[in-house]
């Protein structure tokens, strides 16, 4: 455009450079004949791959304007020019050259390097779109300067043109604004910049009928683009305090809601406290259903790299892994085991403790997510894993572990039914999960019984020199304590360990 509108065409570095975007630009329309295009039927969109039918939608829609744009208008006048033909200053080839402009936005169309540049940036999308509208205001602006710029050699050098006030100012300083593109652009630019902000100045406006009707199709073109680019930036900005709208109005009701229940301040502060804390907990949630929307693959993959570090925390998932890994070395196929590990992070429910709060975990497997918690003699911190022993269907096994919230506290957490009904699901297509946690289940219970077994005994037989020496200390006369028989151990389930629900 900056050629096209500013520079006169001459012999040289310049020409021969266009040329050879002119020569892509025919590659590109040879091309064009045998790509295939998006087809709508009835059954959905389909890729045209006969030719002919390629070649005839092509000759429909873009040939004709692609063909204009080929038509090398730089070297024809040049050469007109050197052999001295009456054509007159042969500006109309002006016009003619501009029609490229409307080739770029056919390259902007396919929108391809969009989605490249999408892929290899990690940036938000609203700010991401926030740069791509920047990158439009100032694409607009630019083309629409160059255009702007153009009418300085359409008109006649004898009418008034729009320059002529800018160059009186600068004759001052012994300024050849008209002489110099780059001056001459700026001033386009700045014309330009301020009629689409609808800012304007009024320092330059049209002196002619060419830079009339140029002027009247800028402000239109500047006009549509500063309206669409603003409804879109204005609904971007707005999105990106979805969240944080949503907030506020939960706090105005949770507000409203303890003025109209006269809570007791101390408890309103709690209840602040625990809701602008727990302001990011629904990232969570949102996360699990941005996973349900992946493939299986993607889904076991980034199940997988996030949940790594509680997993290898875990024994009998620990276990899982490491056979997994070592099958995957050997080439076999383990899509359907990282599919069951992902069904059981998919599992995992979020929950939340304001401080000072105590939970146990009968059956519970615990991870910590955010926070500080004290866990009976030790304090766990994010990444923290108790209550493997969730696996047990007998609770009597289970050694219960209860949990002190130090700070606000975030947790995942999965229960045993169904952790249950992910291995019963994975039954066919994964029975190594089930069969891992089958062993588990029955040494810890194996190990856990003869350890119970063993401190009921070693109670019973200690029972008579405590109480005797509680007895004495009390000075207390009590009739003597009859030690029940040992009786024989009857289990009253079925053995522990077993991954059916009557276990």
């Amino acid at each position: 455009p900056f050629q096209v509108g500013l520079m006169e065409p001459t012999w040289g570095t310049l020409l021969m450079m266009s040329t050879i975007v002119d020569f892509i630009f025919l590659i590109d329309v040879i091309l064009q004949f045998i790509t295939m295009y998006p087809r709508p039927t009835q059954s959905g969109v389909v890729w045209e791959q006969k030719v002919s039918k390629i070649a005839r939608h092509y000759v429909k829609t873009w040939f004709a304007l692609d063909a204009i744009t080929l038509i090398p208008f730089d070297i024809i006048e040049l050469a007109l020019n050197a052999s001295e033909v009456a054509v007159g200053d042969f500006k109309a080839t002006k016009i003619f050259r501009t029609l490229r402009l409307l080739k770029l936005m056919r390259i902007l169309k396919t929108s391809r390097w969009l989605h490249r540049v999408e892929i290899t940036i990690s940036l938000p999308y609203q700010q991401f779109a926030l740069f791509r509208f920047l990158c439009i205001l100032l694409l607009v602006c630019h083309w629409l300067a160059c255009i702007w710029a153009m009418t300085l050699q359409l008109a006649e050098v004898d009418k008034p043109r729009w320059i002529d006030d800018i160059q009186e100012i600068d004759n001052a300083w012994n300024i050849k604004t008209v002489e110099s593109p780059l001056r001459t652009y700026v001033s386009s630019l700045y014309f330009c910049t301020y009629t689409m902000t609808s800012v304007g100045y009024g320092d330059i406006g049209p002196k002619n009928i060419l830079e009339r009707v140029a002027c009247t199709l800028i402000v239109l073109t500047a006009g549509l683009c500063w309206a669409y680019v603003l409804g879109e930036v204005c609904a971007i900005v707005s999105d990106m305090n979805a969240e944080t709208q949503h907030f506020r109005k939960k706090m105005t009701e949770l507000n409203r809601m303890m003025k109209e229940q006269n809570l007791p301040y101390a408890l309103r502060c709690r209840m602040r406290s625990f809701f602008l804390q727990n302001r990011y907990q629904a990232l969570y949630v949102t996360r699990q259903k941005l996973r349900e929307c992946m493939s299986p693959q993607l889904q076991s993959e980034i199940c997988i790299a996030v949940n790594a570090p509680w997993i290898q925390k875990v024994s009998f998932f620990s276990t899982f892994m490491s056979i997994v890994e070592a099958s995957e070395s050997n080439g076999e196929d383990v899509d359907a085991h990282r599919a069951c590990i992902a069904d059981v992070s998919q599992a995992l429910l979020c929950g939340a403790f304001a401080q000072g709060e105590r939970f146990d975990n009968v059956q519970v497997l615990y991870i910590v997510s955010k926070g500080i918690v004290a866990l009976n003699s030790r304090v766990g911190t994010n990444g923290a894993v108790w209550g493997e022993d969730f696996v047990l269907s007998d609770t009597e096994l289970i050694r219960p572990i209860k949990g002190c919230a130090l700070t606000y506290l975030e947790v995942l957490f999965l229960t045993r039914d169904v952790f249950m009904q992910v291995i019963q699901r994975r039954k066919k297509t994964c029975p190594l999960l089930g069969q891992i946690v089958r062993k588990f289940c029955i040494r810890l219970a194996v190990r856990r019984a003869f350890v119970a077994e063993a401190q009921r005994r070693a109670g019973l037989d200690d029972a008579p020199k405590r109480q005797g020496a509680i007895l004495v200390r009390k000075s207390v006369i009590t009739p003597p304590v009859t030690i029940p028989p040992a009786k024989e151990i009857q289990p009253r389930h079925s053995l522990p360990g077993s991954l059916n629900e009557e276990c």
